[in-house]
């Protein structure tokens, strides 16, 4: 099972980007489509606990990364990502 969950939707650019980057980059993740209905339940609670509405929203093990709140780059997601999956 993969510890990075990854939620977004199709087009958006910072969501791909960091998909390109986990990919690249041999990191192995689960991508939550926020706009697929069979997701909604999971994405109002990661929503809701991340304090966010803006995508991408990153699960790495037990820790949420949200856009202003942990991160305001794609790169300084990617980033936190990393030392999350090290620890």
């Amino acid at each position: 099972m993969s510890k990075v969950r990854l939620y977004g939707f199709e087009e958006c650019p910072f969501c791909e980007e960091l998909k390109k980057m986990y990919d690249d980059n041999h990191i192995s993740y689960h991508y939550i489509d926020i706009n697929d209905e069979k997701n909604d339940k999971e994405v109002n609670k990661i929503m809701e606990l991340g304090k966010s509405e803006s995508v991408p929203i990153i699960l790495v093990n037990k820790t949420i990364l949200s856009p202003e709140n942990s991160f305001n780059s794609i790169k300084e997601a990617y980033l936190l990502t990393n030392r999350f999956l090290s620890q």
